[in-house]
């Protein structure tokens, strides 16, 4: 049997998709970006950035549409300040910051990946081995607060504090097989145990054709983040949604997901 890769493996995959490395600056060429539709501000976006040039000087909160897109960091142009917090809601996000430098005029909001609405992302393809690798920056979050918090240091799927709340991914699965499923979560202390559930459904049909019961492990922080192979699925091809929702909470919350991996199992010999 295939196991999932060795966790320090795959959080290299992860990193690369979620940030960027150090050596990657600015894209040149910006694109307007309406969606940000504030009063005093002028937005464009990048290949893996967002710029917000404040118009309004009085200006110390705004908000932004919520992205599919793990955020790096939020600075001010030209300067290293970066005393811009980040408040993740729902459908949008909301920039905050006390002062800014003098004569800054612009925040720079850089991305591990490009900056897309969730309107814009296309169903997840497979990587060069066969297996899927879903982020939290890719996920429907659906519910009573469930949302996806983008600062570097959570990137996750969080506030799963409803029952009925769940958070899903499309994929497209281009060849039918068998995958080991492995989450990569976390829980705080005194919140483990709850019981949750991956189910995966044809699009077309919305019928669960695989589906994973698991009890939740406690971590010790909802940020303390450990991959867990949990069970084993038979996958048909074409589109389909993988979701993650609770059955029984134990406590407040249910966890953090920062990602789930779906790890191609060899073909049976014949």
């Amino acid at each position: 049997m295939r196991f999932v890769t060795p966790s320090f493996l795959l959080l290299a995959i992860l990193l690369a998709i979620s940030t960027t490395t150090s050596g990657i600056s600015r894209a040149d060429e910006l694109e307007p970006f309406t969606p940000v539709d504030s009063a005093g501000v002028s937005a464009s976006r990048g290949e893996l950035t967002v710029e917000l040039k404040l118009t309004d000087v009085k200006l110390k909160t705004l908000n932004i549409p919520r992205l599919s897109a793990a955020l790096r960091k939020a600075t001010w142009e030209g300067t290293k300040q970066s005393n811009i917090s980040v408040r993740p809601e729902q459908e949008y996000w909301v920039l905050k910051w006390s002062n800014r430098p003098e004569g800054a005029d612009t925040i720079v909001m850089t991305f591990g990946s490009k900056p897309l609405l969730p309107s814009e992302t296309k169903p997840i393809t497979s990587q060069t081995d066969g297996c899927y690798l879903l982020p939290a920056h890719m996920a429907n979050a659906k519910g009573e607060k469930i949302r996806y918090e983008p600062q570097s240091y959570k990137n996750t799927v969080g506030y799963w504090v409803g029952k009925n709340d769940f958070a899903s991914w499309n994929i497209n699965v281009e060849t039918a097989g068998k995958f080991n499923v492995a989450i990569l979560q976390g829980c705080g202390k005194g919140q483990g145990g709850s019981d949750a559930r991956i189910s995966i459904s044809s699009v077309e049909s919305e019928q669960a054709n695989a589906v994973v019961d698991f009890q939740v492990l406690e971590t010790g922080h909802f940020q303390n983040f450990q991959w867990r192979t949990i069970g084993v699925v038979d996958l048909d091809a074409g589109l389909q949604e993988l979701k993650i929702e609770p059955v029984k909470l134990a406590n407040k919350a249910l966890m953090d997901v920062r990602a789930v991996h779906l790890v191609r199992l060899p073909p049976p010999k014949k």
